[in-house]
């Protein structure tokens, strides 16, 4: 049988209400705002979460990069320039955001098409957030945002992997010795 719109999201909102960790690849792609006349950017790389607020990214390309962050603070790691930069976290990681906005009962909810839902929500920073789900309707495999620049950024998560253990140490980051570091 068919479910409405409202079944379907509720559907994917309880799934998603059982999320605690999601390891996978991702691609990300950042369309430069319109007027800049720059080109696309693509990253490619793994991730890891542990909600609500651990993360890692390894990035492989264009440049090899690692990213840990927690609630508190983010780590940004160039092994190829020995440098590493930390900065005081203040909103969450885009890669991560469509979480909450999923879960949050006020966010309003538009299907744009087969398999693509638009959410509006007051709260997020990303908003509106459009989500791209597989065809089962129930897993999130890409989301697109405009960022506060103007840049579109476009994010397709492949190899998901839910729910995996997770070891602490994945989330905590140590400059190896001799890696310059900032503090931002």
């Amino acid at each position: 049988g068919l479910c409405s719109p409202a079944d379907r999201w509720q559907t994917l909102r309880n799934r998603y209400l059982g999320l605690k960790s999601l390891a996978g690849s991702f691609t990300e792609t950042i369309k430069p705002a319109e007027n800049t006349g720059q080109e696309p950017l693509i990253f490619k790389g793994s991730f890891l979460f542990q909600l609500p607020h651990n993360f890692r990214l390894e990035v492989q390309e264009p440049v090899r990069q690692t990213i840990v962050g927690n609630d508190s603070v983010v780590w940004f790691y160039f092994p190829d320039e020995q440098r590493a930069v930390r900065q005081q976290r203040n909103q969450p990681v885009p890669l991560l955001a469509f979480v909450e906005p999923l879960l949050d009962t006020s966010s309003r909810i538009t299907e744009e098409g087969t398999g693509i839902i638009l959410i509006e929500n007051d709260n997020s920073f990303l908003s509106p957030l459009r989500l791209e789900l597989d065809p089962t309707g129930t897993t999130v495999t890409g989301l697109t945002f405009t960022d506060e620049l103007g840049n579109q950024c476009r994010f397709l998560l492949n190899r998901q992997r839910w729910n995996p253990p997770v070891s602490r140490k994945n989330f905590r980051f140590t400059p190896p010795r001799g890696v310059t570091v900032e503090f931002q």
